[in-house]
């Protein structure tokens, strides 16, 4: 069942089950919790800040409660890549999954703060549910996979620096669109939207319900068995913050609140020239097998990290198109899929139809030969995604500023380290040596290459806040434990990647999900609160 907090009022709420799973949040994260106890008849309230994904006023409306302040290095996370929505910021993604690997879980000498608490084997069987969840392969994200590309052969890394690397698009990415349906249709979820949560709940060291406010600022308490924070890594954190007078956090981990901010600084460092373009663009773009598509990239290998004292790191070879037929043919398509009129409709439909042969050869490569564009790009640029060490200053909290309901926004100070900067160059270079042994390309440094000023201002964020309630078994230096229950304190637990200790470099979704899916079980094993 789903209701509006602003229709349905308090009313409505007094005849949730006081036994319920409160879930704090519809986006990846909160969605797996709700829909794992779901699966295991345990009830469920889902409250979600925003409305449905088909509406695209509502959703304008809601993003007005992502403004914050930024303190530090510039942080287009804080309002870029969130949607206060049914679905969260998977109304936003393109799908990609992979899992951190083992050596991202270990404890690294050569990174401060590195290791999680958990490992691999505690993951493994939430990472195989998780791609379940997802629909995707369970084939893994190593060099096996160009098997399934027989016609393309990989291009020969150094395998003691350099080794093949993959992630998997799923084809629903959009969360909130994919389970609407059910969620309209369930007897054991109930969600609630345009319920924003202000606060927790908290009587004799036990979270026993939330604060909620509607669109019109009217607040009003729900009360429930236990709590999941789900709501992103910068409004998990912040949500405990506001829930303490003195605004630092809930638990005996209070202090780590908001700290440890991390993201995936992206930089892009060579401009690469091929000497086969066609060649090298068919191995570092997509590759497709019916509606599966792979992206096929490089990472540091783990002796190469260690031996150079590296943060772990892949790339990715950016290929531009200057193709404005292409361009006009995918604004279409996308238009009939969202069932929304193009800006410049006739000019995109004349572009079209003078594309037909590019669009007839694209085609034929995507679905017969399993390819990428059939047009060379015009430019060529690696691009290096990196893992954060992790960074007590580097942080989230409460700012001077108010969000139109009246409360104090996130203030986000995001702090970039000199191993980071060291990591993307000595990576670029090893990928440098290795395309031009094999007469693949020559190569141009950008400024970033030699610049640290220019390597500041030219990174950014991948819209992936991670590590502000980190995970932990000591509770001076994390705010969960293990089971993501905050320390400390029971009925309280927070999921999504404000609990990774450290973020490694992939792609956080599969991770999220996969911890998420792990929750719900352990929760669905604990007694009822009496």
């Amino acid at each position: 069942m789903i209701i509006d907090l602003d229709t349905a009022g308090q009313v409505a709420l007094g005849r949730l089950d006081p036994q319920a799973t409160l879930v704090v949040g519809g986006g990846a994260a909160g969605l797996a919790v709700a829909l794992g106890l779901e699966d295991r008849g345990r009830p469920v309230v889902l409250l979600e800040s925003g409305g449905d994904p088909r509406d695209v006023e509502a959703q304008a409306a809601s993003s007005k409660l992502n403004v914050g302040q930024v303190s530090g290095a510039p942080y287009r996370g804080l309002e870029g890549g969130r949607a206060r929505v049914l679905g969260g910021a998977t109304q936003l993604w393109h799908g990609q999954c992979t899992r951190l690997r083992d050596s991202d879980l270990a404890v690294r000498p050569w990174v401060p703060g590195s290791g999680w608490p958990l490992g691999p084997s505690d993951l493994e069987p939430w990472y195989t549910a998780a791609e379940a969840w997802f629909g995707l392969s369970g084939r893994g994200y190593d060099a096996e996979r160009w098997a399934e590309h027989r016609s393309v052969s990989p291009i020969p890394w150094s395998p003691d620096k350099l080794q093949a690397d993959f992630s998997e698009y799923t084809i629903t990415p959009h969360l909130g669109s994919k389970h609407r349906r059910r969620l309209t249709r369930s007897s054991t979820v109930t969600t609630v939207q345009h319920a924003t949560v202000v606060g927790v709940l908290v009587e004799e060291q036990r979270a026993v319900g939330v604060r909620l406010r509607d669109r019109s600022g009217a607040e009003v308490e729900l009360r429930g068995g236990r709590v999941v924070l789900a709501a992103g890594a910068i409004e998990n954190a912040r949500i405990l913050m506001l829930s303490d007078p003195e605004g630092i956090g809930l638990g005996t981990g209070r202090g780590v609140t908001g700290r440890y901010l991390q993201d995936h600084p992206v930089v892009e460092t060579l401009e690469i020239h091929p000497t086969r373009r066609s060649w090298l663009q068919d191995r570092t773009s997509h590759l497709h097998r019916g509606r599966r598509r792979l992206y096929p990239k490089v990472r540091l290998s783990r002796a190469a990290q260690e031996g150079s004292r590296l943060v772990a790191a892949n790339a990715v070879l950016v290929h531009e198109h200057d193709d404005p037929g292409l361009e006009a043919v995918r604004r279409l398509l996308g238009s009939a899929v969202a069932r929304t009129r193009p800006e410049s409709l006739r000019r995109d439909v004349v572009r079209a139809v003078g594309s037909v042969p590019a669009v007839a050869r694209t085609a034929y490569r995507r679905w017969v030969r399993g390819l990428s564009a059939g047009r060379p790009s015009s430019s060529v640029r690696l691009q290096i995604w990196l893992e954060q060490v992790p960074d007590r200053e580097s942080r989230v909290t409460l700012g001077a500023a108010s969000d139109p309901l009246g409360l104090p926004v996130a203030d986000v100070r995001w702090r970039l380290a000199d191993q980071e900067i060291e990591t993307s160059r000595v990576f670029s270079r090893w990928v440098a040596d290795d395309l031009r042994s094999a007469g693949l390309a020559e190569v141009t440094e950008l400024p970033a290459m030699v610049d640290d000023a220019a390597w500041r201002a030219q990174v950014v964020d991948a819209y992936h806040p991670a590590g502000t309630t980190r995970m932990s078994v000591d509770p001076a230096e994390g705010v969960v434990d293990t089971d993501s229950r905050v320390h400390g304190l029971d009925g309280l637990f927070v999921a999504g990647s404000s609990v990774f200790p450290i973020a490694g470099y992939a792609n956080p979704t599969l991770t999220i999900v996969a911890l998420s899916l792990r929750l719900a079980h352990h929760l669905a094993g604990l007694p009822a609160r009496r």
